[in-house]
């Protein structure tokens, strides 16, 4: 009787372990982005002396969702030579070019500490086990070989925080002391992390509003920081990364490398784990004197080819500009067609009406005098103030 009880308990020791192996092993995990920005080319932007090649530049950025692994995506989309990476190192950011030693963690690229990126091509890097915390600042560290100081160099202008360029190999730097700052980022394009089906990412493309045109300081203030920082406090939303991809001074239409039109399949649709799309675009197509329906069609392009991705897109309205250089009564019946457009159920699949949300009351053409920047752009205030508009309750994963 003892020998059948431990046989049979022997048995259901084991359902239990089969089962909850199985549960283990059939839990989806996903790869989602927590920061992003969107690649371009230098032109006159270029990094200053000592340069890139044989150098080690430090740049630092803010992540939003945390994880336990991660990958690095890196871009030398735009250019024409070959950039190598002798070694690349993630570590805790403590503020302006130091770092907390302890949470160094060096890359691989198929196993090699070394990777060189192809003229025209971008890579990601080896997931890493690192304990990445949400809201984080992370200084992403790069000892490079061979890099040509040149136009086509691939970059992001609209870092709003400095980057750190000391001469030969200081990888494991921790003060990065007498370093040349230059406030870009230069290769580095995304940061995912490996994530359950309860996270998700929301993906934001524009122009310098969304760029946030006249912040400095590296204090993490761009509308979309704000956006991601209530997101996270949020228990509903708590797993939503944000990914900013605008780019200052483009168009959502056009031809141009930069514009919403020629990027949008590269810069949106091949993030990970995107849930949500919200574009926030269509100033600078005014004021270059692009009209409505030319901007319509170029949302409407963008949200048909998102939606066979199984995205949603949501429009932001164009908010305010009279008093700049921009307005004509002419740029403003564009602007208010466009608006009325994306508020129109059925275009986007909801409206972020921060045309309302920042409009001076007293004068709806404008934007409210404590919010404006130059009445074009907000202030931090202003960039602070949209943020905190963004209904939450549109990115509840269900």
């Amino acid at each position: 009787m003892k020998t059948k009880w431990l046989v049979g308990l022997t048995a259901f020791l084991m359902v239990i372990a089969v089962s909850c192996n199985n549960t283990k092993s059939t839990k989806s995990e996903k790869w989602v982005g927590t920061w992003a920005c969107a690649p371009y080319a230098a032109d006159k932007h270029m990094p200053p002396a000592p340069y890139l090649e044989n150098n080690t530049l430090r740049q630092v950025v803010r992540v939003s969702i945390g994880g336990n692994q991660l990958q690095l995506k890196f871009s030398n989309r735009t250019c024409s030579t070959p950039v190598t990476m002798k070694s690349v190192n993630i570590a805790v950011s403590t503020g302006g070019s130091t770092i907390d030693s302890t949470s160094i963690k060096f890359l691989t690229f198929n196993g090699d500490s070394a990777v060189t990126m192809n003229p025209y091509s971008e890579i990601t890097s080896d997931a890493l086990d690192y304990v990445l915390e949400p809201n984080a600042r992370i200084a992403i560290t790069i000892h490079y070989g061979q890099v040509e100081t040149s136009k086509d160099m691939t970059f992001h202008y609209g870092s709003r925080t400095d980057s750190y360029i000391l001469p030969g190999d200081q990888s494991t730097s921790v003060l990065f002391s007498e370093a040349t700052k230059v406030e870009r980022w230069y290769h580095i394009s995304a940061i995912d992390v490996k994530a359950d089906e309860s996270f998700a990412s929301v993906a934001v493309i524009g122009n310098s509003i969304t760029d946030a045109y006249g912040l400095h300081g590296g204090l993490k203030n761009k509308w979309t920081d704000i956006f991601s920082e209530r997101l996270l406090k949020n228990e509903t939303t708590k797993n939503i990364g944000v990914l900013n991809l605008g780019i200052g001074g483009t168009y959502v239409s056009g031809g141009s490398p930069t514009s919403g039109l020629s990027r949008y399949k590269e810069d949106l649709l091949a993030q990970s784990g995107v849930n949500w799309i919200v574009i926030f675009y269509g100033t600078n197509d005014i004021g270059g004197g692009v009209g409505d329906s030319t901007i319509i069609n170029a949302y409407q392009t963008i949200i048909d080819d998102a939606h066979k991705n199984n995205i949603k897109v949501y429009g932001a309205t164009i908010t305010p500009f009279k008093g700049h250089g921009y307005y004509t009564e002419d740029h403003e019946r564009i602007r208010k067609t466009v608006n009325e457009w994306i508020r129109t159920p059925g275009n986007f699949d909801a409206c972020i009406d921060f045309d309302k949300a920042i409009q001076d009351p007293e004068d709806p053409e404008r934007l409210a005098p404590e919010y404006s920047k130059d009445w074009l752009h907000p202030n931090t205030e202003g960039y602070a103030f949209l943020g905190k508009s963004v209904d939450l309750s549109l990115f509840v994963i269900e």
